[in-house]
């Protein structure tokens, strides 16, 4: 067997990894798009639900990445010209609109949690302003019962 006809069927296996993983990367980028908009609505549920199935979709691109690094560990040289196919040009194209999508949902997640942060600080002046109002207004009603 030659070494071309031991490289194919790897070579088959990496162009199938490397079109899974792009389609993946696809649906991570509508996930992403999905939580802004989610976000922007406050819809604080649907953003973990699509957390739930990023963190899925992450789990999957973890595994092809470590296949892809034994791939390229095993095929040595082989390896590079797949690095430079349009597969390869999309998928770095794909990652970038990704970190991009995330950046425009993290600032507005972090001003959702401190409004949050800020209502529960009132909630939680308010239960002590109410507590306090409760308690001098008692002794007062003491006070006439015994007269």
């Amino acid at each position: 067997m030659s070494k071309a006809d031991s490289i194919t069927p790897q070579y088959d296996s990496l162009i199938d990894i490397l079109f899974a993983q792009y389609g993946d990367l696809e649906a991570l980028l509508a996930l992403a798009k999905r939580e802004t908009v989610a976000v922007e609505e406050q819809d604080f549920e649907r953003v973990l639900e699509v957390m739930k199935e990023r963190a899925t979709l992450g789990d999957r691109l973890e595994v092809y990445h470590r296949q892809l690094a034994e791939m390229r560990a095993r095929l040595g040289e082989v390896f590079d010209p797949v690095l430079a196919s349009p597969v390869a040009a999309r998928t770095t194209a794909m990652i970038a609109a990704i970190r991009l999508q995330d950046a425009r949902t993290r600032p507005l997640l972090l001003a959702a949690h401190d409004d949050a942060q800020q209502q529960s600080l009132r909630v939680d002046q308010a239960r002590r302003n109410l507590g306090a109002y409760a308690r001098g207004h008692q002794a007062a009603l003491a006070c006439d019962e015994q007269v």
